[in-house]
Parts: C-alpha cells; sequence; structure tokens
C-alpha cells in the first residue's frame, strides 16, 4: 500500500513550488501596500475601495500586503495570479438586509473574498467575516495558507466559512477556521455553518488546520473525487468532523482521511453516505490513524450520530488501518448495504454495526468492544482474524454465505447461529460466562468448529439443535461447567480429536450429552470428569457411532441409543 502521508507531501510540494514560489518573491512579482492605495486599518474606515483597488492594480504574481491594523471590508473581488498577504485583520461589515442560506441558497452575493473563473490565488489573512470569508467558483490552483478565519457564532443560519462550487487543486492548510454558525443547543437539532464545504470540484488537500466550534460540519464534500485530509484536527462541529456526500454522476473516488484528531462533534468523525439510487460503487477512501473522541453528544445529551471511525453506507473500497476511537456515542464502524470493506489495527471501545447487504467485510487485528450483524443483514462473506472483542451478536434468521472467524480472543461470548450460511471457527480463543452457553448451532448450512479454546463457566460450551446441518467439532479444547457439547439430535454432528473437561459449578457434569442421536459421531476425544460423574451421557433413541474415546475419569451412559463402535454410517 502507498503511504498516503508521504503521497500527499510530495504533491503539495510539487504544487506549491509551481503554483506559488513564494510570497511576492516570483520573478517579476512585486509588493503593493494597501495603505499606499489610502486603506487606514484604523477600524472605523470602509477600506473596501482602497484594498480593491490594490488588487486590481496587482499583475501575475503581485502580492497585495495588509500590514497590521483593522481593515472594514464589504467584499473583494479577487483575479488571476495574485497572492494576498495578510497581517492585519479583515472585518467585514456589511449593509442592508442580512443573509442567510437555505437549502435553495448555498452562496451569499456578499462574501468577503470572490474568486470566479480564476487560476493561480494565494491567500494568507485573518478576518471575521458576516458571510464566506471565501468564495470561489469555476476556479484552480487555489492556496490558502496560515489564515485564520472566524465567523459570527451567533447565526444559526450562517453561510460558511470556505465554499468551492466547480473548482479544481486547492490547498488549504495551516488555518484556523472557526465560528461559522451557532453552537448546536438540541441533540435532535442543528444549525447551519460549515467550515469548509466543497461542491462538485476535484483535487482538494487540507492539511494541518483547527477547525472547530461551526454550527454543522467541519468538511463537506459533495459530488467531489481526489481528497486528502491530513493532520487536522476537527472538533467542537454542530454535525461530523468530515461529511462526503453523493451525487448522480458517480465520480466519488480517492480520499485519504489520515492522522486527523476529530473529537467532541455532534455527529460521526466521518460520515461517508452515499444515498443515490446507485448500489455501492469502489470509492477508494483510506481512514487511517485518525484518533476520535466523544462525538456524538450535544451538552452530555446524545444525538443519533457519532460514530468513532466511520459510517459507511452504500459504497465499496474502504480501508480504515490504525484508528483509534473512544468515548463516542455510536458504534466504532456502522456498515450499511456496502460492497468491500476492510478494518486492520483499529482499536474502538464501541462495536462494529453491520446493516443489510455487504460483500465482503474483512476485519483482522482490530480491538472491537464487539460486533453486531443486524436481523436485516444479508453478506457474502465475513472474514475475522486477530481480533479481540467481548462478543458478537448474531440475530436470528440472518443470511451470510461464509463467516470465517479464525484466531480472535472473545472474552464474554455467547455465540448464537440461527442463519443461513456456513460458518467455520478456527483456532479462537472463547470465554462465555453466559447462561446460554459459549456457542449455539440452531440452524446453519454448515459449520466447522476447529482447534479453538472454549471455556464457559455459565451454561453448556457447544449446544448443537437438530436443524443444525453438517455440524463438525474438530480438534478443540473445550472446559465447561456443565455439559461440553450439548447435542440435541443435529444430523450427521462428527466431534473428534477433542479435548472435553468438565469444570466445577454447574448442575451436573457430563463432557457429551446427546439427545436422541442422528448418526453422531465420536471418535479420538478426551473425556475428563469426576469419576463419580457422567462423562458421555446418551438419552432417547437413535445411532451413535464412537470409536477410540479416551475417557481419563468418569463412566459413560448410552441408555437406549444403538451404539456402534466403528465409524461406518
Amino acid at each position: 500500500m502507498v503511504n498516503g502521508l508521504s503521497r500527499t507531501l510530495a504533491i503539495i510540494l510539487i504544487f506549491l513550488s509551481v503554483v506559488n514560489p513564494g510570497i511576492g518573491q516570483t520573478a517579476k512579482g512585486k509588493r503593493l501596500n494597501v495603505v499606499e492605495f489610502h486603506a487606514k486599518g484604523d477600524g472605523t474606515t470602509d477600506d473596501t475601495a482602497a484594498i480593491q483597488e490594490a488588487i486590481s492594480m496587482a499583475t501575475e504574481g503581485d502580492t497585495v500586503y495588509i500590514p497590521p491594523g483593522s481593515y472594514l471590508v464589504r467584499s473583494l473581488g479577487l483575479k488571476s495570479g495574485i497572492n494576498i498577504k495578510g497581517e492585519g485583520m479583515l472585518i467585514q461589515r456589511l449593509e442592508g438586509e442580512k443573509e442567510e442560506v437555505t437549502n435553495e441558497k448555498q452562496n451569499s452575493s456578499r462574501p468577503l473574498f470572490r474568486g470566479h473563473n480564476i487560476s493561480n490565488v494565494f491567500l494568507s489573512i485573518s478576518a471575521q467575516t458576516v458571510n464566506e470569508a471565501a468564495y470561489f467558483s469555476g476556479s484552480s490552483n487555489i492556496v490558502i495558507d496560515q489564515s485564520t478565519l472566524l465567523g459570527d457564532p451567533s447565526n444559526a443560519l450562517s453561510f460558511s466559512g470556505i465554499l468551492f462550487y466547480d473548482c479544481q487543486d486547492v490547498a488549504i492548510k495551516n488555518s484556523t477556521i472557526s465560528y461559522y454558525g451557532a453552537p448546536r443547543e438540541l441533540p435532535d437539532i442543528y444549525q447551519r455553518g460549515t467550515a469548509i464545504r466543497v461542491l462538485s470540484s476535484q483535487g482538494f488537500r487540507i492539511i494541518n488546520n483547527e477547525i472547530t466550534r461551526n454550527g454543522e460540519n467541519g468538511v463537506f464534500l459533495h459530488d467531489t473525487p481526489d481528497v486528502e485530509i491530513i493532520d487536522n484536527v476537527i472538533s467542537k462541529n454542530g454535525m461530523s468532523a468530515i461529511q462526503v456526500a453523493f451525487g448522480t454522476t458517480g465520480r466519488e473516488k480517492n480520499y485519504y482521511f489520515t492522522n486527523n484528531i476529530m473529537e467532541e462533534n455532534a455527529a460521526d468523525a466521518i460520515d461517508i453516505n452515499n444515498r443515490s439510487d446507485r448500489p455501492h460503487w469502489d470509492i477508494n477512501c483510506h481512514i487511517e490513524d485518525n484518533i476520535s473522541r466523544n462525538n456524538g453528544y450535544v451538552k452530555g445529551q446524545s444525538t443519533p450520530d457519532g460514530s468513532g471511525i466511520g459510517t459507511l453506507i452504500n459504497i465499496s473500497g474502504v480501508t480504515m488501518l490504525n484508528n483509534i476511537a473512544e468515548g463516542n456515542n455510536r458504534p466504532a464502524l456502522y456498515i450499511e448495504s456496502c460492497g468491500q470493506i476492510h478494518a486492520s489495527g483499529n482499536n474502538a471501545d464501541s462495536q462494529v454495526e453491520v446493516v443489510l447487504q455487504f460483500d465482503e467485510l474483512i476485519l483482522e487485528d482490530n480491538s472491537f468492544g464487539s460486533i453486531s450483524l443486524l436481523a436485516n443483514v444479508d453478506g457474502k462473506k465475513l472474514t475475522m482474524t486477530n481480533n479481540k472483542l467481548y462478543s458478537m451478536s448474531l440475530p436470528n434468521g440472518i443470511k451470510v454465505d461464509s463467516m470465517i472467524l479464525k484466531k480472535n480472543l472473545l472474552s464474554q461470548a455467547s455465540l448464537n447461529f440461527n442463519m443461513t450460511g456456513n460458518i467455520k471457527l478456527v483456532e479462537n480463543t472463547i470465554n462465555s460466562h453466559s447462561k446460554d452457553g459459549a456457542i449455539l448451532l440452531v440452524k446453519v448450512n454448515s459449520a466447522v468448529l476447529e482447534r479453538n479454546i472454549i471455556t464457559s463457566t455459565g451454561s453448556h460450551a457447544i449446544s448443537t439443535r437438530k436443524t443444525a446441518e453438517n455440524v463438525k467439532i474438530l480438534n478443540n479444547d473445550i472446559k465447561s461447567v456443565n455439559s461440553c457439547i450439548f447435542d440435541d439430535g443435529a444430523k450427521a454432528l462428527r466431534v473428534m480429536g477433542n479435548k472435553l473437561l468438565s469444570l466445577e459449578g454447574g448442575n451436573f457434569r457430563h463432557t457429551l450429552v446427546s439427545r436422541s442421536p442422528n448418526q453422531l459421531v465420536l471418535s479420538n476425544n478426551e473425556h475428563s470428569t469426576p469419576a463419580e460423574n457422567i462423562t458421555i451421557y446418551l438419552e432417547g433413541t437413535g445411532t451413535a457411532h464412537i470409536a477410540a474415546e479416551n475417557i481419563l475419569s468418569g463412566a459413560v451412559e448410552y441408555g437406549t441409543v444403538n451404539v456402534k463402535t466403528s465409524l461406518d454410517q
């Protein structure tokens, strides 16, 4: 895998060296001081005309310089090829009717800076604005660096801090963007005001910014591919830290969200939500090395959102590596109607929640609270390898064609398999304190339990029902306070090569119980229970094939069951 951070830095360095060799330092560039155009910077004079004149007089490669001071301005137009360097504070002061964002009106008519069909612009400014600090459309090669942009924290219908429409090749870095929109007051209602809003654009690098206390999202992307969001602190915003929304073109792809700190946002850390009619497509998204904490709350109350690592809806091609999620309201991962999703090396104190369909879900080397497949899941392949979980929730009636659990640690498990599909549990360590036992096989098309270490201190370790088909329990180390294996007559159950130990504390101490066995096969198992107890206990009618069993202690009771001492069926 390509290192996302190294790739990003290389692109940024090349981009900046070509577009902006230096602020006011190009071969033909000169510096235009706005004071020389009669800007006062005294906090009372309207300096709009003076600064606009300096911008108008600048030619390609020039820098418009705003020295220390407070400059009252209304709205300024930008032009191609210029740099704006501001050491003073630009304070937007507007007269007339106040504008507010609506679903139909996404941009104001009077942003602080307006750029349309321009290119090669560099902004480094400090500003306090009523509307957007900058609105670009149809523009390219834009850099915003070392800027402080402050909105109006009393405006619940605020425009965005920076708005882009139909733009490409943009870098926003080393800047602070705050207070665009009022603070969220209620868990079920949010206000407008996003720090960075990008619509129908391409090629964005958002690097090393502080994006905090905005009314809605930190970064909002719509119909925009090729985006890198790296090394930012995105906190205390009224919705998600990062939200990706989809249009109808299917352009959304190539996202790198790495090394960000996302905390105390009122919704998700990262929300990638394809609500279009198109089925999920490969977006090539990498979510790596992020830290998310305490998302999904407003004044201590839970909101409907707040996933720790990501909410993924109707997408494919997402890889999540080495993220940390702590104290978030909702699941660490919420996965709904997705294609291929891969999560590796993540550490979270909450669960993974899987809803509706999925093609392939791979979880490896993670630490999660649990994984929950909701009742309507219809999946193709779930592979879990070397994860640490408390438990796993598998409601009745789900469908997973292939479910493979290998080398996982489940510390408080009670696994109920009542599903359509095939399961394989290999080399897992499964501990259970539940009165329902560690593993219950009610309905499966096939099940292989091999080389697992299973300990149950609440009930039976493994239970099988008549509707469970093609079950093989092979070479496991099983300890239980009641029966290590309790069979209710599963057809052709094969139990071979296991070590079965009865623990103290149960109501009865058998290693294996089978009620009316249906071609049960027992071979080369090792049984141990107190000498006065029954190890293998068969009851009812039926047929069992028993050969080469090693009874270390205890007796056997076969009752009226037809027992054959060969494995031929």
